[in-house]
């Protein structure tokens, strides 16, 4: 049988999306469903324990690129009521999995928004500036190494991710190298890469 490359419920329900023997960050892509909120929370399941990791919300119909982090092997995704009506909306959420190639590389002048992944292919240095939030409120920067060292971690649950960005900077200049995944997280971002 073939590896699973999508999930979609209309109920709130994990999904195992690394299987046995992998190792490295996962990219994954999530649409939302009308009229609700989408909660996918990374999640570590062995025999014995279970724990719960980063997540990530998606509003309405809307999609986001996130990470699925090398300690963890599955996703909970729930879906969440908007306002005082107690909707969990309409139609199904999606976890679609990811290839590197379906990632945008980091390259020369960015801008996006909300919570977004993108690809460094190669091992070079790179001097990344950015302006979170239009200079007026901080974001955050973190970076899923591939390869050697990807397992590594940082953190109490190996493969969490590295954080770059410093909390309170509205503008900073990162210099990172790759193989990995940078996954920007602020309502707005620009990106110049050298």
């Amino acid at each position: 049988m073939g590896q699973v490359t999508s999930w979609s419920s209309w109920r709130s329900k994990e999904v195992l999306v690394r299987e046995a023997g992998e190792t490295g960050p996962i990219p994954l892509q999530i649409r939302g469903v009308f009229g609700a909120s989408v909660v996918a929370s990374a999640v570590q399941r062995t025999e014995s324990t279970v724990a719960q990791g980063v997540s990530y919300r998606v509003w309405d119909a809307g999609k986001r690129l996130i990470i699925l982090p090398a300690g963890y092997n599955a996703l909970d995704v729930s879906r969440r009521s908007v306002g005082s009506s107690g909707s969990t909306g309409i139609g199904p959420w999606k976890v679609t999995r990811l290839t590197g190639e379906d990632i945008r590389p980091a390259a020369g002048q960015m801008a996006g928004r909300g919570p977004w992944v993108l690809r460094l292919a190669d091992g070079s240095l790179k001097s990344l500036r950015v302006v979170w939030n239009r200079g007026e409120s901080p974001g955050c920067l973190t970076l899923f190494r591939v390869g050697p060292g990807a397992d590594t971690g940082f953190g109490s649950i190996p493969g969490t991710g590295e954080e770059l960005s410093a909390p309170h900077h509205t503008q900073e200049t990162i210099r990172v190298a790759g193989p990995g995944y940078l996954l920007l997280d602020a309502d707005r971002w620009t990106l110049d890469i050298d």
